[in-house]
């Protein structure tokens, strides 16, 4: 198990500073072949050797429960087996989801744990650095322990709805990273952002402006 928090938090301290750093590589035909490779293979075991590792879900939840009103519809990036969408759906009951994912295996996965769990969600293959949304079409976007494309996130976001960022491993991060990524998002329209550590992991929730 401390392998793979290990392997978590390089990924994750990679996800943040690339998303902190440049947009360029994510959506670059190299990141969607490496994504598709990579996921493809892992989609099978994903559930059993990943998602169980301790407090995978806390900072997610811990930012969760910061946000004051229940969202009608949210949008969960890079879905993977749909952990995270399944998890924001059953905190939030009656708002209706959409996970998006750039492997085919990987969204297989998450639309059978939807059918079982009866969640109100739909899966669809999508590029996180060119979402097919329209702006202003979501009350919350969620990613978890992928690269975040903060434009992309805030565009398709209403004024007023919120961000997740969540990092099961990603506590440790450099500070100049969690400084960067914060002010990121305030220079694309967020009126407010706070970040924090939640055991071994992170938390970002930053909320769109409304004027």
């Amino acid at each position: 198990m401390r392998a793979i928090w290990l392997s978590s938090f390089l990924t994750d301290t990679i996800y943040l500073t690339v998303g902190t750093l440049t947009s360029r590589f994510v959506g670059s035909s190299l990141q969607r072949a490496m994504a598709r490779r990579r996921y493809g293979a892992l989609a099978s075991r994903y559930d059993a050797d990943v998602i169980p590792q301790k407090d995978y879900f806390v900072p997610l939840e811990a930012a969760l429960a910061r946000i004051p009103d229940r969202p009608e519809l949210v949008l969960d990036v890079s879905t993977g087996t749909g952990a995270v969408i399944g998890t924001v759906v059953r905190c939030f009951p009656g708002c209706r989801g959409v996970g998006v994912d750039l492997s085919p295996a990987m969204l297989s996965r998450a639309a059978q744990h939807a059918r079982a769990g009866g969640w109100s969600v739909r899966f669809a293959a999508a590029d996180a650095a060119r979402l097919p949304f329209r702006p202003g079409s979501f009350d919350l976007v969620s990613v978890q322990n992928a690269f975040p494309v903060p434009r992309e996130l805030v565009r398709v976001l209403k004024p007023g709805g919120w961000i997740v960022l969540s990092y099961s491993a990603g506590g440790p991060v450099l500070p100049w990273v969690v400084r960067s990524l914060a002010s990121h998002l305030r220079a694309l329209g967020c009126a407010s952002v706070e970040t924090r550590r939640v055991g071994s992991g992170r938390y970002f929730l930053a909320q769109r402006a409304t004027a």
